[in-house]
């Protein structure tokens, strides 16, 4: 028998989760819309499961054709738009990506790949064209699992007995969900073993259903969207999930299936009830509705658009697609060449296969300006900073000048990418790097990180010590650091003593101020480079949008404004001293107003959102002659 109030929560479940999706200041915790899916789904599986057993027509073969033709053409349609459209509006490392995606969705094996990925919540996310199709890989898995339990025990046991089966099941699921999220929170989220308890939720829903009378249905009802609403609200992606705080949405989800209101006007509206029909449909379609709105930095009036056209295309992908019947009984084993699913299956995942295998189809442009490989490597963590010292960052005789150096290079990355730049500016200036990443221009404090860290870079910074007490021959110290390493609110430093402590901003500025003076009581002129402005997250996309469209650089650019408050107060803490010591203020040279520049005509600037590549650095050096600014200024 259909049942009304359960497409109404499809319809409940299905808003919560586009609303969190287009804006998630709306609903916090509309991701708990998954949740609802999951119950309805395994209240639906268990009743179509033990209906086959006590009739004793239960196909598990049958069962499996019937869930892939119910879910296999749309999510297949909306991976061949994909496709199509990616081939015309991608570059090629988001179109290889993509392309992973896709055999990895239709396989259904998507939870385990994003898993692996990165969490559900972080800002990439936003550029996963299917992540939101990790849900129904986690919904096949249970249900290529679930029906083969079920019959198999079924051999043995009584139905009672395996009623009483699913319902401890479902405890022990739910205890090890709460035990689990907090121990591995990334794989908790995505994968079946922390998920399934919801969906045997749904189970205990069928096998055990509630006889009560009409007003206290009523009362259950409310109660359970009561549940949903405040999950909805008080909940929030801050908050570890699934969790023990997940039993709310499931609880709510199973008291609105336990009140069986057919009548009700909450979920038996017309509103809800075409919602609900549509809501798979609409689910697959929203979200890449939401990476395009991100990907192409839309305006904010397409949220409202994009939410308005998910619900049309659910639509249309319901009435054309899902209404499709395929055929799902086939009395021979020549007829399963037919099961048309599976034809799907293998095309799709063909598709996303040649997009990994080409790099994705970088042919597809005639720009060879960059390619997808070599922008791939000039964005790698370091590219182009060892080349001076041979992968050396420490005191190694690579790293030296062979005549008496004259100028130290200090510091930890920030430094080590001004090296090409003081060479460019002067090929036989005379210098010795001194640098180990993550290590700033401390001698006394070191940021607390893995294992031992902070007792190596304490050590690191004693041999700089001891080495410019015993070479008089040094004249300038070019240091450079965001900084932000040493005072983060919520970070711990080591000091030369061995205390861990959380320390303050005008502790650290202290601490490096106690620094600088004593390089000046060695007859060591400092000098203090910012570090570049951060251009945000999106700057590695920018340059491969740019490139391979043929596009130009300039678009690359940023507002000034986008620098973090963290960097501003750096780049006040340097002003305030800059009236003692000699400060290059990199955001002077690279920021014109408003807009901050990443380019100089075909030459990219940055390696990263921070950093300098290296022929950046070299330009930059070049045209502001940082040898010139290093030893012209003195004090």
């Amino acid at each position: 028998m259909f049942r009304k109030d359960i497409n109404g929560l499809r319809a409940i479940a299905v808003i919560v989760v586009v609303l969190f999706h287009f804006n998630a200041d709306w609903m916090p915790g509309g991701f708990a819309g998954v949740d609802i899916f999951f119950v309805i789904s395994g209240f639906l599986m268990t009743g179509i499961i033990f209906r086959g057993i006590e009739e004793d027509k239960f196909s598990i073969l049958n069962f499996y054709i019937a869930r892939a033709n119910r879910i296999i053409p749309a999510l297949s349609l909306l991976c061949f738009v994909l496709f199509v459209l990616g081939w015309f509006y991608l570059t090629p490392m988001d179109y290889k990506a993509l392309g992973k995606h896709l055999y990895g969705s239709i396989s259904f094996l998507s939870n385990i790949m994003y898993w692996r990925e990165s969490g559900y919540f972080e800002t990439a996310s936003h550029e996963k064209w299917l992540l939101h199709t990790w849900s129904l890989s986690v919904e096949w898995q249970f249900y290529l699992i679930y029906p083969i339990v079920l019959v198999g025990i079924s051999k043995f046991i009584s139905l009672q007995k395996m009623k009483t089966m699913i319902l401890l099941g479902m405890i022990i699921g739910f205890a090890f969900c709460v035990v689990a999220t907090y121990k591995w929170p990334d794989p908790s989220y995505y994968l079946l073993p922390t998920r399934a308890w919801e969906m045997m939720v749904g189970g205990v829903a069928y096998i055990y259903p509630f006889n009560i009378k009409s007003k206290l249905k009523i009362r259950l009802e409310w109660a359970g969207l009561l549940l949903i609403i405040a999950s909805c609200y008080f909940i929030s992606k801050e908050i570890p999930w699934p969790g023990y705080l997940s039993l709310f949405p499931v609880l709510g989800t199973f008291l609105i299936i336990q009140a069986q209101r057919n009548d009700s006007i909450i979920t038996n509206n017309i509103i809800f009830q075409k919602i609900g029909t549509w809501s798979y449909s609409i689910y697959l379609w929203h979200w890449p509705i939401v990476v395009a709105i991100y990907y192409f930095s839309l305006g904010e009036i397409f949220v409202y658009i994009g939410m308005l056209f998910s619900v049309f295309i659910g639509f249309l992908s319901y009435k054309y697609i899902e209404s499709i019947k395929f055929n799902n009984l086939f009395y021979e084993a020549f007829d399963y060449l037919k099961f048309k699913p599976a034809y799907m299956i293998l095309f799709i995942g063909l598709f996303g296969y040649l997009a990994v295998l080409s790099d994705g189809f970088v042919v597809r442009s005639n720009n060879e300006t960059y390619t997808i490989n070599n922008i791939t490597e000039r964005l790698k963590a370091n590219f182009g900073l060892d080349k001076e010292c041979s992968n050396d960052f420490t005191l190694s005789d690579s790293c030296r000048t062979n005549e008496s150096p004259e100028i130290l290079i200090w510091g930890d990355s920030f430094s080590m990418h001004l090296v090409s730049g003081i060479l460019a500016s002067n090929p036989d200036a005379k210098i010795v790097q001194m640098t180990k990443s993550n290590c700033g221009p401390f001698f006394d404090v070191a940021p607390v990180r893995v294992g031992d860290f902070a007792d190596r870079c304490l050590e690191f910074t004693d041999s700089v010590r001891k080495w410019l007490h015993s070479n008089s021959s040094i004249k300038y110290a070019v240091i450079s650091s965001p900084f932000t390493l040493y005072y983060s609110p919520d970070s711990k430093v080591k000091l030369r003593s061995g205390d861990e402590i959380i320390i303050s901003k005008d502790e650290i500025k202290a601490e490096f101020i106690s620094t600088l003076n004593e390089l000046k009581s060695l007859g060591i002129t400092p000098v203090i480079f910012s570090p570049p402005p951060s251009t945000g997250d999106n700057i590695g996309k920018c340059l491969d949008q740019a490139s391979f469209f043929g596009g130009e650089l300039s678009g690359c650019d940023f507002n000034k404004y986008q620098i973090t408050k963290i960097q501003s107060t750096i780049y006040d803490w340097l002003l305030e001293l800059d009236s003692n010591y000699n400060v290059i203020n990199l955001n002077d040279y690279l920021c014109n107003g408003d807009v901050c520049k990443t380019h100089f005509e075909n030459i990219f600037v940055y390696r990263d959102k921070g950093h300098l590549s290296i022929e950046g650095s070299q330009e930059l050096g070049k045209q502001l002659d940082f040898y010139n600014l290093i030893t012209d200024r003195r004090y």
